[in-house]
């Protein structure tokens, strides 16, 4: 088949569309490629959004869950009376009682002015300070079981969560049925709460 001038010159107009057609195709594939690569990175944008949003609700769940937890155990400190400031005269009074209630041997003891509580793990927020007043104690006993009790009856009647760094006991020389067989030497800990600012 033979392609005459007369041919291309009644085929220029189709050939000029088509050309006109081919870059337009190609155009708008360069284009969607364009705008498919465009709402993917949107997608994998919003995507991370959603995922930074959804921890940051977590967290503050996790928050609020700890405050609600730290709320708790605050009420039932101020409840028991640790909260505020504790006045030694109140500590010796209720050694005194105990002592004479529980019908104790001999009780020597010695209480430190409070002091900021410096264990490891508990950092003063500002709000809420615990302190702590150490003492040092020494007791005669019939049985292990007069320090123990002393020291759960120290912590409800004194108000202050008794901590018990150190503690030994030793036997002395056994005498009558009913006088002292052991001693104890302990090193304990008064803490409450002082300086509790609103928030």
């Amino acid at each position: 088949m033979n392609i005459g001038r007369d041919d291309l010159k009644r085929l220029r107009l189709p050939l000029a569309a088509a050309a006109t057609l081919l870059a337009l195709g190609a155009a708008c594939l360069l284009a969607s490629e364009h705008y498919l690569d465009a709402a993917k990175k949107a997608r994998d944008a919003a995507r991370q959004s959603r995922v930074a949003i959804q921890e940051r609700v977590s967290r503050v769940s996790d928050e609020e869950r700890e405050i609600r937890e730290n709320l708790v155990h605050y009420e039932q400190m101020r409840r028991r009376g640790m909260v505020g400031e504790h006045s030694r005269l109140d500590w010796i009074e209720s050694i005194a009682r105990i002592k004479k209630d529980r019908k104790l041997f001999e009780i020597k003891y010695g209480i430190e002015p409070q002091r900021p509580l410096d264990y490891p793990g508990i950092v003063a927020t500002g709000a809420v300070n615990f302190v702590a007043s150490r003492m040092k104690l020494e007791m005669l006993l019939l049985h292990e079981e007069d320090l123990l009790t002393f020291l759960a009856d120290l912590e409800v009647a004194g108000k202050a969560y008794v901590s018990v760094r150190h503690c030994t006991v030793s036997r002395i020389e056994r005498a009558a049925a009913l006088q002292p067989r052991l001693r104890a030497d302990c090193q304990v800990d008064l803490v409450s709460i002082r300086g509790v600012k609103p928030a």
